[in-house]
Order: structure tokens, then sequence, then C-alpha cells
């Protein structure tokens, strides 16, 4: 496996060799060199041939938008360069047919393209662009290549039954372990090999793997999202839009088809603007690739409009998000409502093509302005620079100003009522790096990390600066262990082959794939399902109160991350995981803590099968608080039930309890406000006040690092 390339998009670097190719004269109009240089805001290292992005002077923009894509713009500066270089148009890079006020105020209106000849030189096109007066910036665009990514394993349902009786009641959800892990019901065998397939160690149960100081990669029961008791709340509105930015997604895939964003306005394939947005035929998204010499694509500036096509990644993507959940087909999706109509949202916007086919850096300009115009409020984006290309934030902003741009509007543009502004989800990368890549490291975004089902990192996954959150990304264990590929990987939908009727002809639309772009999407959908549960309740926050929900809503996974132990990757190699430790973001996305911190409640983590203690004044205020007298526990009999707690007591400011199960519930502690008791009548007291608490019990591991053995094998089932 190419840790450099699972599955993870990545834009090509920016310090390859440049395009040379004839040169131009330089214009009439001059300036010093120095004044040139410092306009430039990256460089031509591996820059597209025959395309430049110009900031131009504010005075200048109206006549340049006046002259409509024209090459004779009315602007003389511009107009003798356009002329020396052969220009073929002078565009404006953004739509401003919407929303114009907004991307007037950031500046959106002085971003144009220029596009000329291939056989122009670029460096001194944007040479002679800088040195006129007119022209601010130069930003050389750059290319976006597809990924070179493993093929997922297909899952073939053939018309398996479903889970009737249960929610969800869709058939392959047992095989979805990000949702719900429930561990391996198998004790599982496992075998080291050298490098020349020799076995060298067997281990045969985990206890035994774990007791040489190793954690067995194995899907370890409790290592999920924790999404199943969020459902009890909510599971999706439609008012939640979901960018997919990626490659295409299948639109009418039997599984996504009813979560699919339609343009009410737009009547598919009659080739006209029909809600004079400024895009044609943008019925469930738009494929913004613009490169006609790439064989399946056409051009969008053009007579043709190419629709999206669907492909794996965008698809596999898409599913986890919001596959329509309880229909009785294939998967769950995070956010993918109960069957009935109410999921959220995908709408695909495509920017990369598939076998290696590749676009440039507007058409990730130009796709996150048109979420942000028709209704986004989630970016989901599994693609993004190799790490250390760009090594801060001040860099990126500069080094990838149009781009910066269109971001910063998505998030300034609300198009949901519970929060103000958009929230954007990139993929940290899949190069094993201790860093994040841009543009997911940028402080404003949230960057995934990858864990597989044992909880721990994943061996491709990038780690430290930039890294926000984790999330399950799924790994390979066939190497070393007797089971098939799949198991450790993320299952979720793709594409269909259909006939001319549009009959689905190969079955095959389930399958299993591995990266941070598999992991991106769990946190993409665990924050369209907060948001449909904040606007249920009526609530509301900035795009930062937001985001804090959401990195502080998450398990521990540092638990494991201790000098000295490893794990094997999927390629036999040692791990060490010690680095790991309090690099992967603020740890496991959880769904239900994030709908908990939603409704204003604590959560209090348990372990099962044994005493818990937990200090009340802690979860009050900061522990800042006093109140000094806890009255009374209230646990519902379904909770006491489904829990199995007992043994309930309150001593001092502790509330301590057992749990015999998993699972999750609320209930309630009573404490009294203003006295040690309650006033009223003839007595003189305090207010009696009732604080929920949302009880998450999971089996307990705890590693002593003294001896490397591991506690807690009952939880593997």
């Amino acid at each position: 496996m190419n840790k450099g390339k699972i599955l993870l998009i990545c834009l090509a670097g920016l310090f390859a060799a440049a395009c040379a190719k004839d040169n131009v004269d330089q214009p009439t109009e001059s300036a010093p060199e120095a004044s040139i240089a410092k306009k430039f805001v990256n460089t031509s290292s591996d820059a597209v041939a025959g395309s430049l992005l110009v900031y131009v002077d504010k005075a200048a923009v109206a006549q340049l938008e006046s002259a409509n894509g024209s090459v004779y713009t009315g602007v003389s500066a511009i107009d003798n360069v356009a002329q020396q270089i052969g220009a073929t148009s002078v565009k404006q890079l953004f739509n401003m047919k919407m929303n114009a006020d907004l991307k007037r105020e950031l500046g959106m209106d002085r971003w144009f393209t220029i596009q000329f000849p291939e056989s122009v030189n670029v460096d001194d096109a944007a040479k002679a662009l800088a040195a006129t007066d007119v022209v601010k910036r130069v930003e050389f665009t750059k290319p976006i290549v597809a990924p070179d990514v493993d093929e997922p394993v297909v899952v073939e349902l053939n018309g398996a039954v479903t889970r009737s009786g249960e929610f969800p009641n869709d058939e392959k959800f047992n095989m979805q372990w990000p949702l719900l892990n429930v561990g391996n019901p198998n004790e599982p065998t496992g075998v080291i090999e050298d490098e020349d397939g020799n076995v060298v160690e067997t281990y045969y149960s985990p206890a035994d793997y774990e007791a040489e100081g190793f954690i067995h990669p194995y899907i370890r029961a409790g290592y999920d999202i924790n999404v199943v008791p969020a459902w009890n709340h909510t599971k999706g509105n439609r008012s939640v839009i979901v960018a997919v930015i990626d490659q295409g997604v299948d639109y009418m895939h039997p599984d996504l088809h009813a979560n699919m964003w339609v343009n009410e306005g737009e009547i598919a394939n009659d080739g006209i603007d029909n809600d004079g947005n400024g895009y044609v035929d943008d019925v469930y998204g738009y494929n913004f690739i613009d490169n006609p010499d790439v064989e399946g694509w056409g051009t969008h500036d053009g007579e043709e409009v190419i629709p999206v096509k669907p492909q794996a990644h965008g698809t596999h993507v898409a599913g986890t998000i919001a596959a329509v959940t309880n229909n009785g087909k294939g998967i769950a999706g995070i956010a993918g409502g109960s069957g009935e109509g109410d999921g959220v949202r995908i709408m695909t916007l495509q920017i990369l093509g598939g076998d290696n086919t590749s676009s440039d850096l507007n058409a990730a300009v130009r796709a996150m302005e048109y979420a942000a115009d028709m209704g986004a409020v989630i970016s989901q984006n599994s693609w993004g620079n190799d790490p250390g290309v760009i090594t801060s934030d001040s860099n990126y902003k500069v080094a990838q100003s149009a781009r910066y741009v269109a971001f910063n509007y998505f998030m300034k543009k609300q198009n949901h009522p519970a929060v103000n502004g958009g929230i954007i989800v990139f993929a940290a990368g899949n190069d094993s790096a201790p860093m994040a890549g841009y543009p997911g490291a940028y402080n404003e975004y949230i960057a995934v990390t990858a864990l597989g089902p044992d909880g721990l990192p994943a061996s491709y996954t990038n780690y430290g600066p930039g890294c926000n959150i984790a999330a399950p990304g799924g790994e390979y264990f066939s190497n070393q262990f007797n089971h098939a590929k799949e198991t450790g990987c993320i299952l979720s939908t793709l594409p269909c082959e259909r006939d001319a009727s549009g009959n689905i002809t190969n079955g095959e639309v389930y399958g299993y794939m591995q990266g941070t772009s598999m992991a991106t999407p769990h946190v993409s959908g665990v924050a369209a399902l907060a948001l449909s549960y904040a606007e249920d309740l009526g609530k509301s926050y900035t795009t930062d109160q937001f985001k804090e929900i959401i990195l502080t809503s998450v398990q521990d996974i540092n638990a494991f991350l201790l000098d000295g132990y490893i794990k094997y990757d999927s390629n036999g190699y040692e791990m060490q995981l010690a680095p790991y430790r309090n690099k992967m973001g603020t740890g496991l996305i959880d769904a239900y803590r994030a709908l908990a911190a939603i409704r204003g409640m604590v959560c209090v983590p348990a372990v099962a099968g044994e005493e818990n203690v937990v200090n009340i004044k802690s979860l009050i205020a900061d522990g800042n608080t006093s109140i000094n007298t806890l009255e009374e526990i209230i646990i519902p009999n379904n909770v006491r039930e489904r829990l199995g707690i007992k043994n309930e007591t309150i001593f001092g400011d502790d509330l301590i309890f057992e749990c015999e199960n998993t699972g999750t519930g609320v209930i309630k502690i009573v404490l009294i406000g203003g006295g040690d008791q309650v006033g009223g009548g003839n007595s003189m007291g305090g207010m009696r006040l009732e604080k929920e608490i949302a009880i998450i019990s999971r089996a307990g591991y705890t590693m002593d690092p003294n001896d490397g053995t591991i506690d807690g094998t009952n939880g593997w089932l």
C-alpha cells in the first residue's frame, strides 16, 4: 500500500518543475522587477498552462465586469497585455449573479481569470500582468489531480433479507462498525510473518497478544461514533445541506437518491439556465471540471455541458453522511433520516474525475462558492495538499488567495437557522506525516484524522499540528490475520452500472474503502445531525461555538498510546503508538455527546461492570459552585433496565453507581441551591434544582505501563 496515496485526493505539489513554453514580448508598460515579484502570491512550479488569476484594482472592477468575458475590456493596461499574450478571455472568477453585496464586501469581485494559448510561457505572461498598476496580485493556477487509490472491495447484496423489526432495518447495518462497534464475534487468531512469509509468532487470543506488550489490531467493542442513541433524538432534517466537493456522487443510487439535494428551479437536460444562477442543468449539483482535453469530459464554457459523473470516492463519502437510513436497503447514513423523507441532503459538486483525470484549482474555488450560494451549510472535503508544501496559516492565505477568499465566503454565508455561517470539514491526509495537509490544517477548518476499528491510529493517517479530531477511517488487516481484506474498513455506497433504460445491471452498489477520506464524512455526518437537533430545539450558534461543540464531544483515544507499545500496520511493519498521543485531535467524534451538549446536558463516562464515582460539583459551573446539597437521584425505569444501573448512592459531592451493561441513558440529579433544605411554608431554604446527566457506559480498557498487560479483555465480544 502506498501510504501517501491511499484515498485522500491530493493536490499536486507547489514546487515541481515549471511549464516552459514560447517566450512572449514584455509589455510596453514597465515596473521595477522587485515590485513585480511582490505581486506573485505563489510560484509557477507545476502551474497550469494557459491560465492565470489576477486580483485587480478596485477602480477597474466595473469596467472589467461590463466586458462580460470579452478579450477587449476597455481597461487599456489589461487590453495591452491581453493582446501581447493572445488572451482568449478575461473573465470574473466568481459568480456575481448571486449574493453580490457580500461578495463585494469580501473583495471577491476583484478576482479575474485570464486564459491564453498554452504555448505562451506562463511566467512571462504573469510578469507582463504584474507590471501593470491595475493588477495587484497574480496567482498561478495549480492542478487538482485525481487520486491513485486502492480499488474498493465490492459487496454484492443479491436481495438479502432486511433487518425487519429493527431500527435501522438496513440490511448491511451490522457491517457498519463505525456506527455500532460490538467487537469481533470470533476469537481472533493472529500470526506474525517475516519478510519471506514465514510465521514467526502466533497469538491465539487478545489476552495472549496483549500480554506480549502489543495491541491486537482487531475490531474492538465500543470504538464507534456513538450514533445509535443519538438517533433517539434526531435522525436528520431536510434543512441541512451538505456539499460533497469531491468526485461525482451517484445521485440515482437507490440508497442516496431520496436524500439528494435538488435545485427546484432547474429543468434537467434542457441546456438552459432556468433559475438564472449562472449554471446550466445544475439539478443535483454541478460538474466544475473544465478540461476539454481529458477523455470523457467536456467544457462548461463551450456548447457542451457535462453532467456530474458518478464515481467511487465521491459516492462512498456521500453514503456515510446520508445514505437513506431505515429504508430496507444497504447501509445506514449517519444523518440519513428514518426512511420517511427526513434525512439531510447531499449536494454533489464535482472537482475531480477518476482514472487520474484532473482539473485545476479554479474548480475547487467555484465549487465552494456554489455551495454557499445554493444553500449548503457543511462543506465536506476529502482532498488536500501534500503536507509540508504549505507550512503555516499565513502562507496558505497568501499562496492560495483565491481559494481562501472562496472558503471565507462559505464560512460567512448563513444558510441554516442553527448556525451563523458555514462549517468546513477536511481530511488531514494519508501521508503518515506529523502534520495535517492544507487546506484542512488552516485553523478555521476542521481537519480529521483516521482510526481503525481497534481504536488506534490508522497506519496511513497524518497527525500532529493542524489535526483537530479523529473518526473511523478503517484499516486493512489481511496481511497478518486470518480474515478478509475488508475487515476493519468502511462500508458505504458505490456507483451503480445501468442500462439504457436506467435499470441497475451489476448489483455492485456497496463496498469497502479506507483513508482519512472515509473518516472525514463521519465528522460531517455528525455535524449535520447536530445541526438538525439544534434546529429542533430552536437553538442557534456562531460557527466558532458550533465547532467547539463538535470538537469537545469526543471519546478519549489516548489510553493505548503509551511509550513502548506498538501495533503492526497492514504491511506487517511495526508502528510505534506513543508519537500519536495527544496528536490525533481532541478525540474520537461522538454523536450522542454532541447532541447532549446542544441540549445542555453533561455527559458522564462510565465503565461497565465497575464502580463509577462522579464528582457532581465538577460538572456544574466548572466546579466553581457553592451548591452543597445533593438531594436525590432520579433514574427512569427504562434507563435502569437498559444500563443495568445498581448500587447508586450519594456520598458527599460524589455520585456512586454501577452499570452492568454498555449503552447510554439520561438520569437526573436533584440539588438544592441556597441551603441544605428546600424552602417553603414555615421553613427558610433553597430552591430545588434538577440537572440532567447523560450516562455513557462503555467496556473498560486499561493498560499497565509496567508490565504491558491490558485489563478489560471482557470487552472483546
